[in-house]
């Protein structure tokens, strides 16, 4: 902190040390400095082992709500190091806003990291048996816990959610498949309701298309208003999301966003308002002999939204 007050002084005339206008900057710079350091409270940041299995913990003690945050690459070979040797920037793709946002918005983080035990893809109950054995192990309670994550991990915690809602307050997945293994056909949706569902993806992904989770959410918003598709720019990485994405997805995590209406609009709709419609696209169609009914509803939403020109159309080719 010292840097902020020399930067500070060397600013100020050349005055007698009695000076009135000296002792003026001097106290704005030091209120300056208390006032910074009352907002930055401690953040808690360590590697933690429990039965075996290592995960990134970030925690405020002012912060009461949870964030479980599922890394994508779960075959990834840089996995199967030691977990001191994996950096907490490698599990968010160096996105390290979307760690600030979290924590200046009330939420603390578990970045848990994959092993041959831990594969949330494909064993997503082994996952949530741990994860429900380390919140009860935990001194710290809290008022909400969330489970997310990017690509695999938006996969894995799309089953992990649909498999335990009770445990939930809702999903936040980026970028998921959650067709895999056939486990969304399984789903019925109407038992999910009071939820926040966040379903967010970016529109030149071409590993996995934005409409396999645009499928999802039509069918999730017909029973659980609170329910959101979002798309920002980019290809497949998480890296892709910026603060004015993230901001969206804690405008509606902390309650400032709420949608009340079941109308399963192909667009980001918020607080009931539709923002930007996106189109459905064909050749989704073709080539994955899927989604033609929504395909259809889209190309109707087309028409009744004219107004709401596809902002980012020159983007999903």
């Amino acid at each position: 902190m010292a840097p902020i007050l020399i930067s500070c002084l060397e600013r100020s005339p050349r005055t007698n040390a009695g000076s009135y206008p000296a002792l003026k900057m001097i106290i704005a710079c030091l209120a300056v400095m208390i006032a910074f350091l009352a907002a930055a409270q401690p953040t808690d940041s360590t590697l933690t082992t429990f039965r075996n299995n290592s995960f990134h913990i970030l925690s405020k003690s002012s912060n009461h709500q949870l964030i479980v945050f599922l890394h994508g690459g779960i075959h990834n070979p840089y996995f199967k190091q030691a977990p001191s040797q994996i950096s907490l920037p490698y599990l968010v793709e160096n996105n390290s806003s979307f760690l600030e946002q979290a924590l200046e918005n009330g939420f603390d983080l578990i970045l848990p990291i994959s092993n041959d035990s831990l594969n949330w893809l494909e064993d997503p109950e082994g996952t949530f048996t741990f994860l429900q054995a380390l919140m009860a192990s935990r001194s710290k309670t809290y008022q909400e816990i969330y489970i997310g994550g990017f690509s695999d991990g938006g996969t894995g915690s799309f089953k992990i959610f649909y498999s335990h809602p009770e445990f939930f307050q809702g999903l936040v997945v980026f970028n998921a498949y959650p067709q895999h293994a056939n486990f969304s056909a399984k789903l019925d949706y109407s038992s999910v309701t009071d939820k926040r569902i966040l379903f967010f993806s970016t529109c030149k992904d071409q590993v996995i298309p934005y409409e396999f989770l645009l499928t999802e959410y039509c069918q999730q918003k017909e029973t659980n208003a609170n329910t959101y598709f979002y798309l920002a720019h980019g290809d497949h990485s998480f890296a892709n999301y910026n603060t004015k994405d993230l901001n969206e997805v804690f405008t509606i995590l902390t309650g400032e966003a709420v949608n009340t209406q079941m109308e399963p609009i192909q667009g980001y709709v918020k607080n009931d308002q539709l923002i930007r419609l996106y189109p459905f696209r064909k050749k989704i169609v073709r080539k994955y002999s899927f989604g033609k009914d929504i395909y259809d509803a889209n190309v109707a939403q087309h028409k009744t939204y004219t107004k709401h020109n596809i902002v980012i159309s020159n983007s999903t080719n």
